[in-house]
């Protein structure tokens, strides 16, 4: 007897058609590779011609899944990367591109720092199947609890933290660290003071790059940081008074981010120096505008497009009873005008050379 044309399709139906069972039909439309590829086509296409469409919500229940990945920056406490920095922007958006293609939806939140229980809160009631954070913040007790409750967790960090086997997905924050110091003192300045805050990983392992490139240059007892926050507006200020405090002791800066890079420039300007002339400048995170800038950005460049799509994979490996190794990538030097080097920079020049 024919079926009803007002019936909805089911899988029984493109099975019959198929000459399959139904559980080949649901790994066929999910691209199981269990089922070969010639008979997830011809399955794919009868489910087509049938107008067929999965209900995800009943797929996820019985799945027990929620098809939906917790998102949350670990960073805004303590003077921490908050959602408006670009750098943030970028790896969202990076990271939400990257669901999509896996047919998943992003959660976002950050303001799971002041919860006391995170698994709770992001997992709860099957509100996601996994977290991604982004930082791992100055205590990262937090994220050691969801490893210990066995959640998929991927986390955008610096170097693993003591008994911490947690996936992190991370820059060689040491090898940018170097490769901006080293870059100032080729140019002969060797007044380079660095602007960061070294109580996050992160940051941390970019200092210790700084010191192993001036002690490589004998220069180790000249080593001096400054504590400051994730924001053009704390780097400003930083320089502001550090100025006021001694005048101009220093010849070159190394920022922990162009955030922070911009804002010292500014405030270096604001009091009558210019740079690159009077000090050298150089940031670190490569965000859009940092091409664009007055001068423009000598930066360490992060492959944050990489980063975000990693994480997503790395999650999906663990969604799927996977394994997943931590990674790092490598950073790039981006020679602009702000350190001296290339006074004749143009942005269009990048453009053209991609």
């Amino acid at each position: 007897m024919p079926k009803d044309s007002s019936s909805p399709i089911s899988m029984s139906d493109i099975a019959r058609l198929a000459g399959v069972s139904e559980s080949t039909v649901s790994r066929a439309l999910n691209n199981n590779p269990l089922i070969n590829e010639k008979t997830r086509e011809r399955i794919q296409q009868i489910a087509r011609s049938m107008n067929y469409k999965i209900n995800e919500s009943a797929r996820n229940l019985r799945l027990k899944r929620s098809h939906t990945i917790s998102v949350v920056i670990n960073t805004g406490c303590s003077g921490g990367q908050t959602f408006s920095d670009p750098f943030m922007l970028d790896m969202i958006g990076a990271i939400a591109d990257r669901l999509a293609e896996h047919r998943y939806d992003l959660l976002f939140s950050n303001r799971i720092a002041t919860s006391d229980d995170w698994h709770a809160y992001l997992m709860g009631s099957r509100r996601a199947d996994g977290v991604i954070v982004i930082g791992q913040g100055v205590d990262d007790s937090p994220l050691r609890e969801l490893q210990r409750q066995g959640d998929p967790l991927v986390v955008w960090g610096g170097a693993p933290k003591l008994d911490s086997n947690y996936c992190i997905v991370s820059s060689d924050n040491q090898m940018g660290g170097s490769q901006a110091t080293a870059h100032l003192l080729e140019l002969g300045r060797r007044k380079v003071i660095f602007l960061g805050d070294t109580a996050h990983p992160e940051i941390n392992g970019r200092y210790e790059g700084y010191c192993s490139a001036l002690n490589m240059k004998g220069l180790g007892n000249s080593a001096r940081q400054i504590e400051v926050a994730f924001s053009s507006e704390s780097g400003y200020q930083s320089i502001t008074d550090l100025l006021a405090q001694e005048g101009l002791t220093f010849d070159a800066v190394f920022a922990a981010s162009d955030s922070i890079a911009m804002g010292a420039i500014k405030a270096l300007q604001a009091h009558g120096y210019t740079v690159p002339e009077d000090v050298a400048v150089i940031g670190f995170d490569d965000i859009p505008i940092a091409p664009f800038y007055t001068p423009p950005l000598t930066t360490i460049r992060q492959n944050i497009q990489r980063a975000g799509e990693l994480m997503v994979e790395k999650m999906m490996q663990l969604i799927g009873d996977q394994t997943a190794e931590p990674e790092v990538l490598s950073t790039e030097l981006v020679v602009r005008a702000s350190c001296g080097a290339n006074p004749a920079y143009q942005p269009i020049q990048e453009y053209l050379q991609e």
